[in-house]
């Protein structure tokens, strides 16, 4: 009896399975039952494959829904589609060469493994892939069952719309990377030339008026065979004045103008509409705007002469000059975008200029401190304070590594320069600590801060590293404070970030139970919420000290003295040696502060 309900029992539920399989599937039922079957117990042979998907592995999945393997099936296939047109590409060019084997016989012997190569690659990818997709489509067809079972949003059933919409794609997708993979690769300056050709046509029509390009080239030839004339003419003197002279030379240049429009417009008539196609669709993006460029503005500081009459000698006036753009210059949006800028900063340099010698001169004088402090302290007492740190916050195999570095940097006579280092990376995080503190709260205090703030901190640490020296030369020159500053602006947003994230992680019942016994929220915020979140700022401060530090040696490009420059300098002169040194040295005093750090944190996580 137990053994006829056990048998009813598995009958249910294979039929509450074969139901499922038939409102997940919607055709083709029973074939899927007997393969997901299978699937289930695991003997499904490799072997087996999927007639539609061996044939039309992205309509079939676009059909089922399959999106991943639509998308595994068309690169896989263009891949293939790829290699194989490049020996139509190649095939040519071994023709042509073939023609004169004594002087190509490099160029039949690189154009015939390619041609194998390319050839053999692309059949392999296409037979395995298409035989990989086809043993594959049933079992990724069955993980969609399984999730669709759970989640009834999972795409199911056919759908002809999901064939449509990737037949689309495809022919986005294929027909353009088919053909650019049979092309050459598009000269460089073709597509700026073409451009330029079109624009000067379109100025000397609506110079001369004229109804078309053919009427313009008649024109214009017509008025090279008068002066070709007329210089025959003068030419055929026996004596000439001083007046025909000038007039033949005149002719002469008037003629050269002449010709330079007519190469002109042949050069558009000469352009074909596969030159066109490949300059918009196969070569970089096409230049949509072409503009005027800005004037250029220059603006100088002059002094201020009636003010220094008047007793003020430090005065200084902002001076305005302006030349107009060349005449017919046409430029992108990328080099107009470039030269407001430049414009700009100029103008920001030459109009607070008393501000900017400011920040220079407190960034050198904090410099020139900690540099005195790093390096006038005895060599051993630095070293005592940081093996003693290390001792006190981790163990002793980090003391063991901490006292080996400073070795290091002793024996290869590195401890000077590195303390120069150490020097601008105190600064510079002091400066990170000062300002990335109070930011942080802020942020963490007001969430219209935080929305304002968030993407811009995002983008700061997205920016190369070198990007950052650009602005600080631009408004500082070269030398340690712009180094110092675009350290600062590198290095400053997890220690932002962090301070922000460890304030809102305080659970808010603590800070309910402070507000109940009465704290204010300058108390709740220096009481409970700053000492809990100590963890969490010490961690941006051990992100904020290595950032620093990287962007310090590369600050050496512009001026920043320490471990980079000795870099720098390395790889100006192509010695390896010396600049092999130099970083192993930038990294033992990284691992050294990142380790104490690590230390000093934990120690306080334990509080």
């Amino acid at each position: 009896m137990s053994i006829a309900q056990g048998t009813g029992a598995e009958q249910r539920i294979t039929d509450d399975r074969d139901v499922s399989v038939g409102a997940f599937t919607g055709s083709e039922e029973r074939y899927f039952s007997h393969a997901f079957e299978h699937i289930q117990r695991g003997d499904l042979p490799r072997w087996h494959l999927n007639l539609p998907a061996l044939l039309v592995p992205w309509f079939w999945a676009a059909f089922r829904g399959v999106w991943l393997m639509f998308w595994i099936a068309l690169a896989v296939d263009v891949i293939a589609v790829t290699c194989l047109m490049q020996v139509v590409k190649f095939a040519p060019l071994l023709a042509e060469a073939e023609a004169n084997p004594a002087e190509n016989t490099v160029l039949i012997e690189r154009y015939s493994r390619w041609i194998a190569t390319y050839g053999t690659a692309g059949a392999i990818i296409f037979v395995a892939g298409r035989l990989w997709l086809a043993s594959s489509a049933n079992r990724w067809y069955y993980a969609q069952y399984t999730r669709w079972r759970i989640r009834p949003e999972v795409s199911s059933g056919t759908s002809t719309r999901r064939v449509v919409l990737a037949a689309l794609i495809m022919a986005l997708v294929v027909p353009l990377t088919t053909y650019r993979a049979t092309q050459q690769r598009l000269d460089e300056r073709a597509c700026l030339k073409q451009i330029r050709s079109v624009e000067e046509l379109g100025k000397m029509l609506a110079a001369s008026g004229a109804a078309d390009a053919a009427a313009l080239r008649a024109g214009l030839a017509a008025q090279a065979e008068t002066l070709a004339g007329e210089r025959a003419a003068i030419d055929a003197l026996a004596e000439r004045t001083q007046a025909q002279k000038a007039r033949r030379a005149a002719i002469r240049k008037e003629l050269r103008g002449v010709n330079r429009d007519i190469r002109t417009i042949d050069e558009v008539a000469g352009i074909s509409l596969k030159d066109r196609f490949d300059c918009w669709f196969i070569d970089d993006f096409p230049t949509l705007a072409r503009i005027e460029p800005p004037a250029d503005v220059i603006y100088r500081r002059v002094p201020d002469e009636a003010a220094i009459a008047a007793g003020d000698t430090g005065a200084t006036m902002v001076l305005r000059e302006v030349k107009p753009p060349v005449e017919g210059r046409v430029v992108n949006i990328f080099t107009y975008s470039a030269e407001s800028i430049d414009i700009s900063i100029n103008y920001l340099r030459a109009s607070f200029a008393g501000i900017f010698d400011a920040m220079t001169h407190v960034l050198r004088q904090s410099l020139i401190l900690v540099e005195t402090a790093f390096m006038q302290t005895p060599w051993p007492v630095i070293a005592f304070l940081f093996i003693a740190l290390s001792w006190a916050y981790t163990g002793p195999g980090t003391t063991l590594f901490v006292a080996s570095s400073l070795g290091f940097l002793a024996v290869f006579e590195l401890w000077q320069v590195a303390m120069q280092t150490m020097a601008l990376v105190v600064v510079a995080t002091g400066l990170c600590v000062i300002i990335g503190l109070p930011v942080g709260i802020w942020m963490a205090k007001n969430k219209w801060a935080r929305w304002i703030t968030e993407p811009i901190l995002d983008v700061m640490q997205t920016i190369p590293s070198l990007s950052y020296l650009v602005p600080a030369v631009a408004f500082f020159g070269i030398s340690q404070p712009p180094a110092v500053i675009a350290t600062v602006v590198f290095a400053m947003p997890p220690m932002i970030k962090l301070t922000a994230l460890g304030i809102l992680q305080v659970p808010e019942t603590t800070k309910e139970a402070a507000m109940a016994f009465g704290a204010s929220e300058r108390q709740l915020l220096t009481k409970v919420e700053l000492p809990m979140a100590v963890p969490s700022i010490m961690a941006g401060l051990n992100q904020t000290i290595m950032l620093a530090l990287s962007m310090a040696t590369i600050s050496a490009f512009i001026g920043a003295e320490g471990l980079g420059a000795i870099v720098t300098a390395a790889l100006g002169d192509a010695q390896a040696g010396k600049g092999l040194l130099a970083g192993i040295a930038i990294a033992l005093v990284a691992m050294m502060i990142d380790r104490i750090l690590k230390g000093i944190r934990a120690s306080f996580s334990r509080i």
